[in-house]
């Protein structure tokens, strides 16, 4: 099979999305070089990057350019690893479906209308992939597609976790958006008993960041927390590796990367019962997991997070045995098996 990937997100700014697609070109290229399929990525002349094959104009790509250039290169299938498709293609598109929360919890979301239309256009693909079971999951319960391949991707990063003993930090990685219930979290870090230790939230702004810096303001522990975004990737790692541990109190999550990389690395956590980590962590522990909705269920996670050496030992040891290092070889090997 001759595989045609839209490359463009991987000249993309750092994101979930930019990531997943790194690890999908390790991957296909690993089948490539085997001999399994013949894999090829374009790419548009307005981030003409080195790694792209073949470039084409940046103006309709979409829906002429990726189309047209599948066909006269031969591709058997398109793969774009974002949840769109061109509206016409004489080959096939296969989408990769993040996260349809907008779908499934309109409500904790924000207006999402061009994001919609867009996934309903991916939904009628004939072959779709998930970055989890959960989101394939949850795409069948929308009606938005039961005809999509789950993908076993876990953790993406390496990371080597050794928390700083001078600064200790509780860290939570998310988007200012409401779904990540960042407001909740401030409030449960106010009540519960936290001494020296300072909470960090780190993402971009969003339309949830009015919320939370209130939120903020209005807590009798404001100069404990800290709001944080923009980090270069080698600042980035280093504010994971050096978490005391970590906190993911999102209320819908399609698959959640930076809790699945401390995971693997062994750092203790607590997550929200809700989204892919509830099902990720359904066998865990009950006291890793929360319920996102009660400031009080949150405030307890903060505090044997912090200063229960027991609860911290069994949480690190259970993310170590039950969360992976992602295996790209495999996870290709799963989506050309969803391409046929």
């Amino acid at each position: 099979m001759r595989v045609l990937m839209d490359g463009r997100v991987l000249a993309a700014k750092p994101s979930g999305v930019r990531d997943i697609a790194i690890g999908m070109v390790e991957g296909f290229q690993e089948l490539d070089s085997r001999g399994l399929l013949d894999f090829m990525i374009i790419g548009s002349d307005a981030g003409r990057q080195s790694f792209f094959d073949h470039v084409i104009p940046d103006r309709f790509f979409m829906h002429a350019g990726i189309p047209l250039a599948a066909r006269r290169l031969g591709a058997d299938r398109i793969f774009i690893p974002r949840q769109t498709k061109p509206v016409l293609s004489p080959v096939p598109a296969v989408p990769l479906f993040h996260d349809i929360g907008f779908f499934r919890a309109a409500d904790v979301y924000s207006k999402t209308t061009r994001i919609g239309l867009t996934t309903r256009m991916a939904a009628t693909a004939r072959h779709a992939l998930a970055v989890s079971q959960f989101t394939a999951d949850e795409m069948s319960k929308a009606g938005v597609s039961d005809r999509v391949q789950a993908l076993p991707i876990q953790a993406i990063h390496k990371l080597a976790w050794d928390p700083n003993p001078i600064e200790k930090y509780l860290l939570c990685i998310a988007v200012q958006e409401p779904h990540k219930n960042l407001v909740r979290l401030v409030q449960a870090w106010s009540q519960a008993e936290t001494e020296d230790f300072k909470l960090i939230i780190c993402g971009r702004p969003g339309d949830g960041s009015e919320p939370l810096l209130s939120a903020i303001e209005a807590s009798s522990k404001a100069q404990s927390v800290t709001v944080t975004s923009g980090l270069t990737d080698a600042q980035y790692l280093k504010l994971l590796n050096g978490c005391w541990g970590y906190i993911q109190p999102s209320l819908y999550e399609g698959l959640c990367i930076p809790a699945l990389d401390l995971a693997a690395a062994g750092a203790p956590s607590a997550v929200s019962s809700s989204g892919n980590l509830g099902l990720v962590y359904k066998d865990a522990p009950t006291s890793q997991v929360f319920d996102p909705h009660s400031t009080t269920d949150i405030a307890r996670s903060i505090e044997m997070l912090l200063h229960e050496d027991s609860f911290r030992a069994t949480a690190g040891r259970w993310n170590r045995v039950n969360i992976r290092a992602t295996d790209w070889a495999n996870v290709a090997r799963v989506a050309l098996g969803g391409m046929k």
